[in-house]
């Protein structure tokens, strides 16, 4: 299984051994790999060492949580971050959610509470995860797109629409009402401008996409096949061993 990467943020060692013990991390897929006492050091290493997820531990005179979150939003990460205090502090904690945490838990934090602040975690990574995929796919795909007149406007309408639906199927009746056209006459232009007709190109977009997120190791088959809205596993892996020549299970690391 592969493992989420975390990124402890504590200035005591204690800490990394003591929650490294739990085995709630492992249970739930996450592996910490890498610590640091200095917030700053954090956001160039969660950004270096590619982590998934970073801990931020509180401590009494070392309240370190919202300075973290406010580092990673100027960087520009959107890396999940949950916190554990050993304060409490009602207008930290505020703060902090506020700034994007996902969680925040006060010790003694009980391995229930982890393990749901871990749920939320993997669900938050599988979202960047998914938005950066499609964000390469989508850049590459209308890259291809020839320059002409009014292209611009053409290729802003169209990276609008895709965006909105990231890889979810998507008709030519929805397209074309999008643009204003009615279908037939979208199909016409569409062609005109993309050399191929939208079903196609779609179809082509809708696989490269997939290609990431097997290649990422985070999604089976089937769980990509869901993402993208096909009826079922097996029409996708048809329908994607028609565009690419292989397997979907040939591409999943």
């Amino acid at each position: 299984m592969l493992l989420y990467r975390v990124l402890v943020v504590d200035n005591s060692n204690y800490d990394l051994r003591h929650y490294r013990a739990m085995s709630v991390f492992a249970e739930c897929g996450f592996e910490m790999t890498a610590h640091t006492s200095d917030p700053a050091k954090a956001v160039e290493l969660a950004a270096e060492l590619e982590c998934d997820m970073l801990l931020c531990i509180n401590r009494p005179m070392a309240v370190i949580a919202a300075d973290l979150l406010k580092r990673l939003a100027k960087a520009k990460l959107k890396t999940p971050v949950v916190i554990i205090s050993k304060v409490n502090i009602a207008g930290d904690m505020r703060e902090c959610f506020l700034l994007g945490a996902v969680d925040y838990l006060i010790e003694p934090a009980l391995e229930e509470d982890i393990r749901a602040a871990l749920i939320r975690s993997s669900k938050a990574i599988s979202r960047n995860i998914m938005s950066a995929q499609y964000e390469n796919v989508l850049r590459a795909a209308l890259s291809q797109i020839p320059i002409t007149q009014g292209s611009d406007t053409f290729i802003e309408k169209l990276r609008a629409l895709l965006e909105e639906t990231q890889g979810a199927a998507i008709t030519v009746e929805a397209a074309a009402d999008r643009f204003g056209f009615n279908p037939d006459y979208f199909g016409r232009y569409f062609k005109a401008r993309v050399g191929m007709p939208f079903t196609e190109f779609y179809k082509r977009l809708s696989m490269e996409y997939a290609k990431l997120l097997l290649a990422s190791g985070h999604y089976k088959v089937s769980e990509v096949s869901n993402l993208l809205g096909f009826a079922s596993a097996d029409y996708f892996s048809n329908v994607f061993k028609k565009v690419t020549g292989k397997l979907p299970s040939q591409f999943k690391r």
